[in-house]
């Protein structure tokens, strides 16, 4: 046996409560000698529960804290539901994922059980085996005060704050304890409970120092001794709890207790409680012993082997939160969140009806409401389109109160325009349509990645990849460049493309240009500037294949400057702004009165059954549209039509819905 100094009274800012001096009337407690046996049996505790209530006339001066529970009746039964951790998976947020890894916040404290979200004290997340708090003062604070709240309140004046981050951890078994939980200890099979728990920290049964010596070293981190902590006096003499020696090896690592076992568990409120539960039909030893932060559990296996025990943390974050629930989240009316990422806004929470779909980095606007439906919590919010506006109910796992900074915002068409939306998803695949809100940085989407034939529309990569060679060299495009430039791109002529993409002669322009070097010199370019996903056809250029995302994003390089110089971009604006009338099916004429349109279209027919130009119809349009103040870029791509019409009526029908939805 090993003797451990004594701890001077309970954790600093231990009193959260009131001290109470009692004075007992009952009888002389029955001396437990534990030395040497880590199990003992589930009918000790009654015992010593049966032999407390003899006459006595000793009195025991606790200094570990606790005797706050001594008068403590209140039971509370289990009425909240708490998502299980394999169903929802949540993040550890950012605000604690520091403290987290640095605290072995796996196997302290285990998975989340919530996201984090703010209350009034600051921002808590609620794990497994524990809660982290961050203090911060909030906009907004619940109206009535729930039991929740009431103990996270007491509890921040007794949980470890990390000096580094003044992150709190807050010691959920106290509240467990003051309450009475009626949550079974170590699982379903087990009869113990937090009201036992709590009878155990009566000073009355703090054991006598084992009288082994007056040494005050602190016992090796390796030793097989029980260590005997000083806990209170009682008729002069030193009382404590004993603490087995396997529990003693546990809190004793450093990676279990990187601030010290004193500061991370504090001192031992009762003895190490021997009890039995069954899992899957196996009896198991348990044993458990509660200290002033934390509680741990030893399994040691099935009844009669001799297996290794297991030592966890008490899941006191789940209990806590199935016993009082969650505290109140505190909302600003005012505060945004963003989306982490593709979102359905329902009608109510955990519902099944979307109001709306939002994506990455859209902005939403609490309401300040807020719900917790199958132990999950959700958010009451609100969206704003440049023409509609709506609400809905989003989980907070899938938002985040972090900004990401000026970057874009996605949602679907649902929140730019809901019979867009429904037209879309009736054509099923055949349709891919983004929309890019150049001015407000929001994309709108509906199957964005999808592959399509480009057509013609592969002549604007292999523009903009011409104009990148010549810069390259130094050189501005020759005159005979200029006028294939012209046909390829103004007049949607086949042959001026072919003589870029391939080097083939064309008469109506001279002989004075530079091939770009087919399929390869594309590629180039466009690893050169970032964008990925254009698959250009070797042997066939408008086989190319392209998303109508990736359209859009190399549209966006060319209007905000990121590819070409001034005078290049400005030259191949310019041409793109002059396409012939027959060719501005989409874009073009349903474009806004008055805007100016840089666009360029494509169409093919596939080969059929029947030989080439027998099959289905590819048809696209993609462009820039400007209108004052304001700019959004199209591409819409489509395919599987049975005309070319039917193709083009697509386009018009997108093209148009957006321009009014837009501008």
């Amino acid at each position: 046996m090993q003797k451990q100094p004594q701890i001077g009274g309970a954790p600093h800012g231990a009193w959260w409560r009131s001290p109470i001096f009692f004075r007992i009337v009952t009888a002389a407690l029955v001396l437990i000698v534990i030395a040497g046996a880590l199990f003992l049996s589930y009918s000790w505790v009654r015992q010593i529960e049966s032999a407390h209530s003899t006459a006595s006339t000793t009195i025991t001066n606790a200094t570990d804290g606790a005797a706050v529970w001594v008068h403590d009746t209140q039971q509370t039964a289990p009425t909240f539901t708490v998502a299980s951790p394999g169903d929802v998976q949540i993040a550890v947020d950012p605000l604690f994922q520091g403290y987290y890894k640095q605290h072995n916040g796996a196997t302290s404290l285990g998975a989340p059980l919530t996201t984090a979200f703010p209350i009034s004290q600051g921002w808590v997340q609620f794990f497994v085996s524990g809660a982290l708090l961050l203090p911060m003062p909030q906009q907004g604070a619940p109206g009535t005060r729930t039991p929740a709240d009431q103990q996270i309140a007491q509890l921040l004046s007794t949980g470890l704050r990390d000096a580094g981050t003044g992150i709190v951890r807050l010691p959920l078994i106290q509240s467990l304890l003051t309450v009475g939980s009626q949550v079974p200890i170590g699982g379903s099979g087990s009869h113990l409970t937090y009201v036992d728990l709590r009878n155990a920290t009566n000073p009355d049964l703090m054991v006598p120092d084992p009288g082994t010596g007056s040494s005050t070293s602190v016992p090796a981190s390796d030793s097989h001794q029980n260590v005997f902590i000083a806990g209170g006096t009682r008729g002069g003499k030193v009382v404590g709890h004993l603490v087995p020696a396997v529990i003693w090896d546990y809190i004793s690592r450093p990676a279990n207790s990187p601030d010290g076992w004193q500061n991370d568990f504090g001192s031992p409120l009762t003895e190490a409680l021997s009890f039995t539960i069954n899992q899957n039909g196996s009896v198991h030893q348990m044993l458990v012993q509660v200290f002033w932060r934390d509680t741990l559990l030893v399994d040691a296996g099935v009844q009669g082997t001799s297996s290794q025990p297991t030592i966890t943390t008490l899941d006191t974050g789940l209990a806590y939160l199935r016993t009082l629930g969650p505290p109140s989240p505190a909302l600003g009316s005012t505060s945004s969140v963003w989306a982490l990422g593709d979102t359905a806004l329902l009608n109510a929470p955990g519902s099944n009806t979307a109001t709306a779909h939002v994506g990455q980095d859209f902005p939403l606007a609490l309401s300040g409401d807020a719900a917790w439906s199958a132990g999950e919590l959700w958010y009451h919010v609100t969206w704003q389109a440049p023409k509609t506006s709506g609400d809905g109910w989003v989980p907070a796992k899938a938002v985040t109160f972090t900004s990401p900074g000026k970057v874009p915002g996605w949602a679907s068409f649902d929140l730019l325009s809901p019979d867009l939306a429904q037209y879309l998803a009736d054509d099923d695949d055949n349709v891919g349509v983004v929309v890019y809100d150049f001015t407000r940085q929001r994309y709108y989407t509906y199957n964005m990645d999808g592959r399509f034939i480009m057509g013609s529309s592969m002549k604007v990569a292999i523009m903009l990849t011409f104009l990148n060679m010549t810069e390259r060299e130094g050189r501005e495009p020759t005159d005979d460049e200029t006028c294939l430039l012209t046909a390829m791109i103004e007049h949607s002529d086949n042959n001026a493309a072919s003589a870029f993409f391939f080097g083939y002669p064309y008469a109506l322009c001279g002989d004075d240009f530079e091939p770009i070097g087919g399929a390869q010199g594309v590629t180039h370019f466009m690893n050169q500037i970032g964008i990925s996903g254009l698959d250009p056809d070797q042997d066939a250029w408008g086989y190319s294949t392209v998303s109508p995302l990736v359209m859009v994003h190399l549209l966006t390089s060319l209007q905000d400057g990121k590819v070409l110089t001034q005078q290049d971009r400005a030259l191949a604006l310019n041409l793109m702004e002059n396409i012939e009338s027959d060719q501005q099916v989409g874009v073009g004429d349903t474009a806004p009165p008055g805007a100016t349109v840089a666009m360029k279209d494509g169409w093919l027919q596939a080969e059929g059954p029947d030989g080439p130009e027998t099959g289905p119809w590819a048809m696209n349009s993609s462009g820039i549209v400007t209108l004052g103040k304001e700019t959004y870029i199209i591409s819409v791509y489509t395919i599987g039509n049975n005309t070319l019409q039917d193709g083009q009526a697509i386009a018009r029908h997108v093209c148009s819905a957006v321009a009014s939805a837009l501008i």
